[in-house]
């Protein structure tokens, strides 16, 4: 008679750690290294870790297969998740047999309602709570034995935290069972409420199956499955910078307001006070001078939002492409944090894919650093030091290896958004900011965004697709260190300057515009023409790119009839020039100059224009008038 072993399984167990962050550093924890580490998962989504139960004896003895689904329904802008798992437990040798069974979770799970059953009846599941992890046990009934015999265990439970609805989207992160060959498939799959109108537009990785209200994976290779639903996220801004004059002479100082992205549109309610002198210099950075008299002190008050969207803008490629024939002659060149002495980096490393998993397999994440002052390390010590290394040192070892390839590349530093206070810094008063870096794709001709930082530290793929999370604050192109982000200006440590949240408010595009034109008509002596001085400047909310401005008027002949302004910030001014010909060249011209865009009316200003010749005339005859007034002066200074 054979003999029956019994196995009881159960998880590895694990628990999630808590992360702090401070200025310029990242949101992050250490990395995990194999199935023994920790999983820290990340910004602006609800922080989930769950983890799946594992044979732990007899691996070799036992197939097992999940099928996980999500049933979702919302309430009051809340989302509820009905989780059922099937878990088919197939025998592979005829003398084993499954007892008991066990799933872990963190405390942190808020889940209820738990139902339990087997092939047989329902069970009653055993909950029990240690440290920080919660434990559901069940016993099978009646255990089948035998060479393919299967044993099915059904959990059912309710979730109240899992899908997150932040803003104009619903996020959600689905940590995998770790696959290995032969242990069995894994199925996810997702089920949306009837007529939510709610449609994935990111999913790391790509989903197996898409219908209108159902979304499967199967046996997904990554660690875990980041999904969002809805196409953009809209947050409010509101931002203050401290600046202040020690010395005793007047300086200006200049400050990086949110600047538009390929994939970011920001929208200016207030900026106060107004900057002296607005800008935009070649990163596309968005630039706000201020000048400070002698041990002056002024707190500026920066007021809007911003809409970060799945997919690039169409307005924005065609300046993009633009922009990048400048920056493209400075962004081979070293800078400060990226620069490379030593040939750290294997030969065979050459293109951006390749550069990127490098830099993400060799750099650890070291959670420490974040207790501590942090002192930028850059590319050349944080590859000396490997495990020193926070988000700067991941985007500064990336871009310096892939400048070195002839690869144009750049950092971005700004916000990495989080709803959940366990990932906020230690001190409340203390702003979070991030970097990441960007490539130009050649082939798209489009910088595109990655971070080796987070995917290091979540798992989820950074590289492929991006996500709603990151808003940017400065650009560094042509400087690793200049301008520096929002958050960056402080007279002390302790103020709270960044305040960022995701909303559901719709966001109005509001364009318009103002002008001042130059009453001095300047005569140009080679051709016979006029200058005429017009000064743009914008006062809407939002930029204006490619902004076509068209001049007419009756009685002129005007060159270029029509000008087109690349960029124009919200607040900036620029310098438009005309040339016009009378079309009669004798007498003076009264006439009206009208300037529109796309037909549609924008100014009127009456100019008075004298012809070319009659001008002239006019100045030679003042010219007689003066010699004869001289003349009589000197004549009558003789008699007396």
């Amino acid at each position: 008679m054979k003999s029956i072993r019994i196995i009881e399984s159960c998880p590895d167990s694990s628990s999630p750690l808590t992360c702090l962050s401070s200025p310029l550093t990242c949101l992050s924890s250490p990395r995990r290294r194999g199935s023994s580490l920790k999983l820290q998962l990340l910004i602006f989504f609800f922080l989930f870790i769950f983890f799946f139960p594992k044979l732990t004896h007899g691996i070799d003895h036992f197939r097992t297969d999940y099928t996980v689904d999500y049933f979702l329904s919302e309430n009051d802008n809340n989302i509820s998740s009905r989780v059922s798992y099937k878990i088919k437990i197939t025998n592979l040798t005829p003398d084993l047999v499954i007892k008991n069974f066990s799933i872990l979770f963190p405390k942190s799970f808020q889940i209820g309602n738990i139902k339990a059953a087997d092939d047989f009846k329902s069970i009653i599941p055993v909950v029990s709570d240690t440290d920080n992890k919660n434990t559901i046990s069940v016993s099978l009934t009646d255990p089948v034995a035998g060479m393919n015999s299967e044993n099915n265990i059904y959990l059912d439970f309710l979730q109240q935290n899992l899908f997150k609805v932040n803003g104009n989207v619903w996020e959600v992160i689905l940590p995998t069972v770790e696959n290995k060959e032969g242990e069995g498939d894994y199925t996810i799959i997702v089920h949306l409420p009837p007529n939510s109108g709610k449609q994935i537009s990111i999913a790391k990785p790509k989903p197996d199956h898409i219908t209108l209200n159902e979304i499967t994976w199967k046996n997904p290779v990554n660690r875990t499955i980041y999904a969002v639903f809805g196409k953009q996220q809209n947050y409010s801004l509101q931002l203050r910078y401290h600046l202040t004059n020690p010395n005793l002479n007047r300086v200006y100082t200049d400050v990086s307001f949110p600047p538009d992205t390929l994939y970011q549109k920001v929208f200016v309610n207030s900026i106060h006070p107004e900057p002296a002198i607005v800008s935009t210099d070649e990163d596309g950075n968005y630039i706000g001078r201020y000048f400070l008299n002698p041990k002056e002190v002024k707190i500026i008050l920066f007021n809007g939002g911003v809409i970060v969207s799945s997919e690039p803008r169409e307005d924005m490629k065609e300046p993009i492409r633009t922009l990048f024939k400048t920056q493209q002659k400075y962004l081979l060149a070293p800078s400060t944090h990226w620069n490379l002495k030593e040939d750290f980096v294997p030969k065979k490393i050459t293109n951006i894919r390749d550069i990127y998993s490098y830099t993400r397999d060799t750099l650890t994440y070291n959670y420490g650093r974040l207790n501590t002052s942090i002192t930028r390390l850059g590319a050349q010590q944080a590859l000396q030091y490997p495990d020193q290394a926070v988000c700067t040192e991941y985007s500064d070892v990336m871009i310096a290896i892939a400048r070195e390839q002839g690869l144009y590349t750049r950092e971005v530093q700004g916000y990495g958004f989080s709803n959940d206070q366990e990932l906020r810094p230690l001190s409340v008063n203390a702003d979070i900011l991030h970097s990441w870096p960007e490539y130009y794709d050649d082939t798209k001709q489009l910088w595109i965004q990655t971070d080796p930082t987070w995917e290091d530290t979540s798992g989820i793929d950074y590289f492929n697709s991006f996500d709603l999370n990151h808003v940017v604050f400065a650009i560094h192109g042509k400087k690793s260190d200049f301008p520096y982000p929002a958050g960056s200006y402080k007279t002390q440590d302790s103020t709270k300057d960044i305040n960022i949240l995701p909303t559901s408010q719709y966001y109005s595009e509001s364009k318009s515009v103002s002008f001042e034109t130059n009453p001095l008509q300047i005569p140009n002596m080679s051709n016979n023409s006029y200058t005429l001085k017009v000064v743009i400047r914008n006062t809407g909310n939002t930029f204006l790119w490619n902004f076509p401005i068209s001049a007419e008027a009756d009685k002129l002949t005007l060159s270029p009839a029509t000008q087109i302004v690349a960029s124009l910030a919200p607040l900036e001014k620029k310098e438009l020039t005309f040339e016009y010909i009378p079309k009669s060249q004798f007498g003076d011209i009264k006439t009206v100059l009208k300037l529109s865009s796309d037909s549609k009316p924008l100014y009127e200003q009456e100019i008075n224009v004298a012809s070319f010749y009659y001008g002239i005339a006019k100045i030679i005859g003042v010219i007689i008038l003066f010699i004869l007034g001289l003349g009589l002066a000197v004549k009558l200074m003789r008699r007396n």
